[in-house]
Formats: C-alpha cells, sequence, structure tokens
C-alpha cells in the first residue's frame, strides 16, 4: 500500500508540474513539485531512507520530460545527500530556527539542481548526445529566480499534503525531524 500510494503521489505531482503549473503560471515555469518532494521526504526520513523514493521520483521525472534516463534522478539524488546533510546538522539542533533553515535549504536546494543539470546538460552535450529543449538556465536569471519563490511558496502545501497523507497511515512516514 504504501508503494502504491508514492507512485500515486509521484504520478500526481508529474501532471500538477507539467499540466497545469505550466499553463497556469506565466513564463510556462512553476514551481518544481518534484524537487519539493525529494526535499520533504529527505528531511522526513533521513537520506538512507528516502533514497530508493527519490530514485523512483528523478526517473519519472527523465520519464516524462523525454531526457536520458539519469540526468534527475542524478541531480535529484545529489540535493538530496545536501539536504539530508544540512537536516542531519541543523534542523534537528536548531528547533528554532527551523523554518528559516528549511527556507534557505529550498533556496539553496533549488539553486544546487539547477546547477546540477545545468552540469550534466553540458556532459550530454559534449558527448553530443542533448536533447530537445534542455537549454540550461543561468544561475542569475529571472526565470531562476521565479522558481525559487515559487518553490518556497509552495513548500508548506505539499509538506502538510504529505504529513496528512502519513498520519493517515497510508503511509507511514518516520517523525525524525519535525
Amino acid at each position: 500500500m504504501q508503494k502504491l500510494t508514492i507512485f500515486l503521489i509521484v504520478i500526481m505531482s508529474a501532471i500538477l508540474q507539467l499540466a497545469v503549473f505550466s499553463n497556469v503560471f506565466f513564463w510556462g515555469l512553476g514551481p518544481n513539485i518534484f524537487l519539493l518532494l525529494v526535499i520533504f521526504w529527505t528531511t522526513q526520513e533521513g537520506f538512507e531512507s528516502a533514497f530508493s523514493k527519490n530514485i523512483f521520483t528523478g526517473f519519472v521525472y527523465d520519464l516524462i520530460l523525454f531526457c536520458p534516463i539519469g540526468v534527475h534522478i542524478v541531480s535529484l539524488t545529489l540535493v538530496a545527500f545536501f539536504v539530508g546533510f544540512i537536516s542531519k546538522r541543523f534542523l534537528v539542533v536548531a528547533r528554532n530556527w527551523r523554518i528559516f533553515i528549511l527556507t534557505m535549504t529550498i533556496i539553496f536546494g533549488t539553486l544546487a539542481n539547477n546547477i546540477f543539470l545545468n552540469g550534466l546538460f553540458a556532459l550530454e552535450n559534449y558527448f553530443g548526445r542533448a536533447s530537445i529543449g534542455n537549454a540550461p538556465v543561468s544561475l542569475f536569471s529571472l526565470i531562476l529566480a521565479k522558481e525559487v519563490v515559487l518553490n518556497i511558496l509552495f513548500f508548506p502545501l505539499i509538506y502538510f499534503l504529505l504529513k496528512r497523507i502519513g498520519r493517515s497511515n497510508f503511509l507511514q512516514v518516520r517523525n525524525k525531524i519535525f
């Protein structure tokens, strides 16, 4: 039941991100729901426990964007490793600063995801295997700033929705940090 619930969460996130949010928000860019799922699962369960969920999320993201398999898997796994490191060191100790640290984690996670994807797409271009639509986004662009703001605004929605699902015993999320 837990695997089915995770599968449905990832599929619904794909539909929301690519079919709904790309048409609702201007510039065709909405929040990166897949990245927010990875950040949520990693802060809640730790890097090791959420590893398979993060791999599956990256795999689905690669499939729906028609990217070579592994691009988003590597990127989201590296971001999850970074988030796991931050959450082990700071979120457990600094209970009063939790919202600030989580916000900074979302900001740096979004920027790190962009840097990793730009590096992977540059590597892909170097070997001549670039796919259509894999244009790198500049680190100091307005589009990336918009994605950071939308990720910060949508993370509480993702957080409370997945916490609610976790409390309903469909998805057993251990409360390590929160």
